[in-house]
């Protein structure tokens, strides 16, 4: 394995940094590539945020694909899995949450700092097929500046009343001279899910997470290291009484470095390695069943540049990684995998016009036991226009790209316990291929916003698993076999916000939003697992460190769920909450929070979730907590 992983260890990049703006009334800030969306802590820290699909599922255009209050995986616009990828600080989070919706995110939503998303030519730095986008999870391990003082620190405490859930964590800077530290350790636990319809058995969960970080910090830049460890333990319900449970086990390793050269014609160097260790064993009733391994090293090298009067950036990006299961659901064989990636990203800007254009050309080899050799040569190309002109924004893109299978839509086959399901991969798939098209309007003045976005997605060759309607005679589950058809998604988000007052007494916002993702076959028939149509309305009241806000969803029923799939009925959420942010002494904040959830009590039925008919999302209830900067 050493030879294999010496050419990763070449390259690394962390995403660049983008000046922000701020969009007050949706809390949300928009880079100036108006590419993507940043959400930060202190939007999402006093809202229930087990999960990330959890925290960005209140999103216009996002949902919580939910497997329990353990796993929560986002959906974009319909797009889960591999077409949406989840990274942490820039690099792929390496973990088996793609292979199947009963495994969770290798990270915790703890050590979370923001949360930044792309859409466009600016996913292809990251990776093909993308059609949902990219989602960049910052947590801060590597110092990339030095503290303010010597020694700085924070933590929190949180409680969630429908699991009983108690979160805490510290965190510590350290500063001297060109030197930074920073540690940090957070704890998680919970009982079982209270949901509109009674207490959800087997959906306890404990999670411990610590790591330590160093870097050195100089004028021209900086270089780091940083080393986690992260344990999590929770259940998966079940609606036949089985009692399954999850004991996931990781070691991460991070290096990171970014130059600022003296130079007229190069911005920065950014370089990153991870070397990622993951593992989770499988109990049913109990009993030691499956053993899960994937050990992966991925790495990047990015030079961001100006020429010419445009800027923009090109790289390398390369990965390899081992997949193995023993024990009773291993429906995988030994699976080892390498792709090499070079890509590019420019910009340029001529009075009110800016052009965006994005390429990306990738190589996967996959060797799985028993199976051929393939190879994969995925090509892909993006290009974006945007208008400015006074109050009004108006951007058009388009996107083609290609997605080779991944293993688990090759290989598998078997018994799936989490999902009761008999999953028949095929080895003969061929690549995906999409096509993007999607238009937006922003609209800013002094007391009203409004944006609406409409896209359109053609993919050829869409890859997906068919419930046949087959029962497996041994396990009695349906039988899903791999498939390609050609499908179609189109949709749209939409919002308003208006500024009510603005004085001395106050600032009251309201927003109205709507989101809606519709997805077929071109032959005809629905894709499963669909978000529905959602609108509602907003309330946000803002009076020196005083927070109050108001929030009332409704989700209609989704009607379209698929072949032999179930429908799902709708549901309206009304939030309460507030906060209270104060200084004390020159340099300690606190503030302290709470919110009142679901206060309707309905039944949540997640159309996106494989445990729709049996986990509803949580019932009525509360969280409060404290957050603490010294």
């Amino acid at each position: 394995m050493a030879k294999k992983l010496l050419p990763m260890l070449i390259a690394g990049s962390a995403l660049a940094q983008q000046p922000a703006t701020e969009l007050a009334p949706l809390e949300i800030i928009a880079p100036e590539s108006k590419d993507g969306i940043v959400v930060t802590e202190d939007q999402f820290s006093h809202t229930p945020h087990r999960t990330l699909g959890e925290i960005l599922g209140r999103l216009p255009g996002f949902s919580n694909r939910s497997f329990g209050p353990s796993v929560g995986q986002p959906v974009i616009r319909g797009q889960a899995g591999p077409r949406t990828k989840v990274m942490r600080n820039s690099l792929g989070t390496n973990d088996l949450s793609s292979v199947s919706p009963d495994h969770a995110l290798g990270l915790e939503t703890l050590s979370v700092e923001r949360i930044e998303i792309l859409r466009g030519p600016e996913t292809l730095r990251y990776g093909s097929g993308l059609v949902g986008g990219t989602i960049n999870v910052v947590d801060g391990r590597i110092p990339e500046n030095l503290p303010d003082h010597p020694l700085e620190l924070s933590g929190g405490y949180h409680y969630d009343s429908p699991s009983d859930g108690h979160s805490g964590k510290a965190l510590v800077d350290l500063g001297a001279g060109p030197l930074a530290l920073h540690l940090e350790g957070m704890r998680r636990s919970n009982g079982d899910l209270q949901t509109g319809r009674g207490r959800l058995d087997n959906t306890s969960g404990e999670v411990r997470s610590g790591s330590v970080g160093a870097s050195w910090v100089g004028a021209q830049g900086f270089v780091g290291a940083a080393t986690e460890r992260l344990e999590k333990d929770y259940g998966i319900p079940s609606a036949d009484g089985e009692k399954a449970d999850i004991e996931l086990r990781q070691t991460r390793y991070d290096l990171r470095a970014r130059w600022y050269p003296a130079s007229p014609h190069i911005d920065a160097l950014e370089a990153g390695v991870n070397i990622n260790d993951y593992r989770h064993v499988e109990f049913e009733d109990g009993q030691r069943g499956t053993l899960w391994l994937r050990r992966a090293v991925e790495s990047r090298l990015e030079l961001t540049h100006t020429l010419f009067g445009t800027g923009g950036s090109l790289g390398f990006q390369s990965r390899y990684g081992e997949l193995s299961a023993e024990g009773e659901e291993a429906i995988l064989p030994p699976t080892e995998s390498e792709t090499y990636a070079l890509f590019i990203n420019q910009q340029l800007s001529l009075d009110a016009f800016t052009f965006s254009l994005g390429a990306r050309v990738e190589h996967r080899r996959i060797d799985a036991k028993d199976f051929s050799l393939r190879r994969d040569l995925p090509i892909s190309g993006a290009i974006a226009a945007s208008w400015t002109h006074g109050n009004h924004h108006l951007e058009l893109s388009f996107t083609t790209t290609q997605r080779a299978p991944n293993p688990q839509e090759l290989y598998v086959h078997g018994v799936h316990i989490a999902t009761k399901s008999f999953e028949i991969g095929d080895p003969s798939l061929d690549l995906e291929h999409s096509h993007q098209l999607e238009v937006g309007y922003r609209l800013e003045r002094t007391l009203l916003a409004a944006e609406i976005n409409l896209f359109q997605y053609w993919i050829d060759n869409y890859i997906f698993f068919n419930n046949t309607g087959e029962i497996d005679p041994e396990s009695g589950y349906f039988i899903f076999r791999a498939r390609q058809k050609d499908a179609f998604f189109r949709g749209f988000e939409t919002k308003l916000d208006f500024t009510l007052f603005d004085n001395r007494f106050g600032n009251l916002d309201l927003m109205l939003f709507s989101d809606y993702t519709r997805g077929r076959f071109e032959a005809g028939g629905d894709i499963p697992r669909m978000p529905p149509l959602r609108y509602g309305l907003a309330l946000n009241f803002e009076h020196e460190g005083l927070n109050l806000n108001l929030r009332l969803t409704r989700a209609e029923s989704q009607d379209h769920p698929g072949n032999n799939e179930a429908s799902t009925p709708g549901y309206v959420l009304l939030d309460l909450g507030g906060k209270y942010r104060f200084q004390v002494g020159k340099r300690t904040q606190i503030v302290l929070y709470a919110q009142l959830n679901n206060l309707l009590d309905q039944t949540v039925r997640d159309s996106t979730s494989f445990l729709r008919t049996i986990a509803p999302g949580p019932g009525r209830g509360f969280n409060a907590g404290i957050r603490l900067n010294l």
